[in-house]
Parts: C-alpha cells; sequence; structure tokens
C-alpha cells in the first residue's frame, strides 16, 4: 500500500498498534479531541500488528496545537505501541509506552 506525499502544512504521525478491535478508532478520536483534521490516511497490518500513517492539519481559526501532547495522548491509548510524529528535522519525534506503563520519548 502507497500513500501520497505529506500535503503541506501538514504534520504525519505513523502509529503502531496491537491488530484489535476499537484501537483505530482511539486513534482517531485522539485526533478530534485536538480539534485535528485527518487529510489522508493508510492502515494496514500483519497479524497481531497494525500500523497506520496519518496526515493531519492543526487546529483552526489560528489555534496552536501541542504535537507532543496529542502524541503523548495516543501513544498511551491502550493498544498503542509506538508512535512518531514526522515533521521538521528527519528521525525527531518518536515516543514508545515501556512496559509498566512509563511514557518514553
Amino acid at each position: 500500500a502507497t500513500m501520497a506525499g505529506r500535503p503541506d502544512n501538514s504534520v504525519r504521525f505513523t502509529i503502531v498498534n496491537k491488530n484489535e478491535p476499537g484501537v483505530l478508532a482511539k486513534i482517531t478520536e485522539t485526533f478530534a479531541q485536538n480539534e485535528m483534521n485527518i487529510l489522508q490516511q493508510l492502515n494496514t497490518s500483519r497479524g497481531s500488528i497494525a500500523y497506520n500513517v496519518v496526515d493531519v492539519a492543526g487546529a483552526a481559526a489560528g489555534g496552536v496545537t501541542d504535537f507532543k501532547k496529542v502524541q503523548e495522548m495516543m501513544t498511551m491509548a491502550e493498544g498503542v505501541i509506538s508512535s512518531r510524529i514526522i515533521f521538521g528535522t528527519p528521525g525527531m519525534g518518536y515516543a514508545k509506552k515501556l512496559e509498566g506503563g512509563e511514557y518514553f520519548v
């Protein structure tokens, strides 16, 4: 599966999660709770693991979006294993939920 390049003025999130019912809904709800619009999305799975690529636009009407807060909320959601924000400097923005429930950036 392929996805078009990241649209201008968007942020790309990649999310690794358990391939279980309801996990994708938690991911998309996190964007909605933070007034972010999904511009395009790719979801694929292999066995018990799923991988998502989601391009989003930030808050409307000149609002400011705290992407690190959004990433923490998403990473800590039940069933999510890790996430990455892709914008700015390549390689930055990785976060993971450690065993025991700790948040690692």
